[in-house]
C-alpha cells in the first residue's frame, strides 16, 4: 500500500523551506569575460602595409571588430575642425531614436546661432526649420550655424550640449579627445585624435539613420528648394560602397575627413588627419580603404538582439531569461578562410535573482584552427527582480497543490 504525504503536511513545510531559500546570499553571476582586448592589428608581411600616405596622422579600422589595420601618428592631438560635427550628429541621431527628438519638430533659430559664420546655411534669428532639414545641414554641407542651433534647442545652450559631447566620448573610450564647441571652428583646447575619430566614427556608422543623411551629394531644403546644399565629401560621389561620414578644414587642423564604406558585409573606417591639400586626404583614404577590400573581409558571429539560448534564474520573479548580444560583433579575417571559423556558445547553467537587463550570462567563443580569435559577452535581455516570501511561497504551495 502507497502512502501519500497529506497537502497540509506538505504545505505547512514550505516554511522552513522558503526561509532557508530567501537567507541565501545571491551568488555572483557566472563569470564571463568582458569585451575582448583587440587581436593584433592585421598588416602585411614585416608590419605594416607600405600605403605611402602624404597626410600626417591616419587610420584604418574595420566596424564589425573594431580591429586596426593601419595606423600612422595616430594618437597625437590634433584640432579636429569639422570632424567634431559627427559628435553632434550622433548625439542627434541618438535622441531621434529613443523619442527625445522628433524630425518633424521645429526649431527656432536664435541669434547666437547666426553669428558664428564660416560653411552655414544662413540662418535668420527666429526662423523656424525642422529637426530633419538642421541634420541635412549639419550631414551635408557642414553648417556651423545649424550645428549651434541644434545643440541649443537640444540641451538649451552649447556649452550644456558640449558638456554632453564630453560624457559621450568618456563613454566611448576617446582618450585623446575634449570638445570645447559643437562645429568645430579652431579654439583652445579642442582636441582630439585620428584614433579616436575612427572610433567615433564606427559608432556613428551603426546608425542607418545617420548614413542616410552622410550619404547624400546633394539636395535642396527650405521652402521652394531655395537652399541647395552640395556634400564636401565627394566620396560618397564615386567610391564604391561610401556612405559618409564628414570632411574638415580650419587654418590650424589642415584638412581632414573620416570616410567610411561598406562592401557585403564588411565595413571600414579611413581617417585622415593634418593634411596639407584636400586632394592628399581622399587620395590617402582611397589607398587605405582598396587595400582592406582587396585583402579582407569580415565575419558576423553575434548579431545585436538574437537569442542565442535561456538561462534558469533562482528565485526571481520569472523562471529564465534569454541570453543575447548585447550588439553585432565580427572578426576581420584575410579574404578565403571564412570557413574555418568556429563558434561556441555557453552559457550559464543558472544564475540567482535580482539580474539586470545587461548582466553577462554567458560568451560566445570564436575560433580559428584551435585558436582563440574573439570573445564576447552574451547578456541578460531583462531586469528580473527577486521574487518576495509571499510570492515564493504560492509559488512552491502551487507546485505542491499541483502535484497531488
Amino acid at each position: 500500500m502507497r502512502y501519500r504525504t497529506p497537502r497540509f503536511i506538505a504545505a505547512a513545510g514550505l516554511g522552513l523551506t522558503i526561509a532557508l531559500a530567501l537567507a541565501l546570499p545571491a551568488p555572483v553571476l557566472a563569470e564571463s569575460p568582458g569585451n575582448p582586448e583587440l587581436v593584433q592589428p592585421v598588416v602585411s608581411e614585416g608590419g605594416q602595409p607600405a600605403l605611402d600616405l602624404a597626410s600626417p596622422s591616419a587610420v584604418l579600422m574595420e566596424v564589425l571588430s573594431g580591429q586596426v589595420l593601419y595606423e600612422k601618428d595616430a594618437t597625437k592631438p590634433l584640432a579636429p575642425a569639422s570632424l567634431t560635427k559627427i559628435m553632434t550628429l550622433l548625439l542627434a541621431i541618438e535622441a531621434v531614436e529613443d523619442g527625445r527628438l522628433g524630425l518633424t519638430d521645429k526649431l527656432v533659430a536664435s541669434e547666437n546661432a547666426e553669428s558664428y559664420g564660416g560653411t552655414e546655411i544662413w540662418l535668420e534669428p527666429g526662423e523656424e526649420m525642422s529637426i530633419e532639414e538642421i541634420l541635412l545641414s549639419v550631414a551635408v554641407a557642414s553648417a556651423n550655424d545649424s550645428s549651434v542651433a541644434l545643440a541649443e534647442h537640444m540641451a538649451g545652450s552649447e556649452r550644456e550640449f558640449v558638456d554632453l559631447m564630453n560624457e559621450r566620448a568618456v563613454e566611448l573610450g576617446l582618450t585623446g579627445t575634449h570638445f570645447v564647441n559643437c562645429h568645430g571652428l579652431d579654439a583652445e583646447g579642442h582636441l582630439t585624435t585620428a584614433r579616436d575619430v575612427a572610433i567615433l566614427s564606427s559608432e556613428a556608422s551603426r546608425h542607418p539613420d545617420l548614413l542616410r543623411y552622410t550619404s547624400i551629394y546633394e539636395i535642396r531644403i527650405r521652402p521652394g528648394g531655395e537652399t541647395w546644399l552640395v556634400n564636401r565629401n565627394r566620396m560618397v560621389n564615386f567610391y564604391q560602397g561610401c556612405d559618409g561620414l564628414k570632411t574638415g578644414w580650419t587654418n590650424e587642423a589642415g584638412y581632414s575627413v573620416s570616410i567610411t564604406a561598406k562592401r557585403g558585409g564588411t565595413r571600414y573606417v579611413a581617417v585622415v588627419m593634418g593634411a596639407v591639400a584636400s586632394t592628399d586626404r581622399f587620395a590617402d583614404c582611397v589607398k587605405m580603404l582598396n587595400w582592406a577590400f582587396a585583402n579582407y573581409t569580415s565575419l558576423l558571429v553575434a548579431e545585436k538582439g538574437h537569442l542565442y539560448g535561456a538561462v534558469p534564474v533562482d528565485l526571481g520573479r520569472c523562471r529564465e531569461i534569454e541570453a543575447v548580444a548585447a550588439g553585432d560583433h565580427g572578426v576581420l579575417l584575410p579574404k578565403g578562410v571564412e570557413g574555418e571559423v568556429s563558434r561556441e556558445v555557453s552559457l550559464s547553467h543558472r544564475v540567482k535573482a535580482p539580474v539586470r537587463r545587461g548582466d553577462p550570462v554567458g560568451v560566445i567563443t570564436v575560433s580559428r584552427g584551435g585558436e582563440e580569435i574573439g570573445r564576447y559577452d552574451l547578456v541578460s535581455d531583462r531586469d528580473v527582480g527577486r521574487i518576495s516570501y509571499a510570492g515564493l511561497w504560492w509559488r512552491l504551495l502551487a507546485r505542491v497543490l499541483g502535484s497531488g
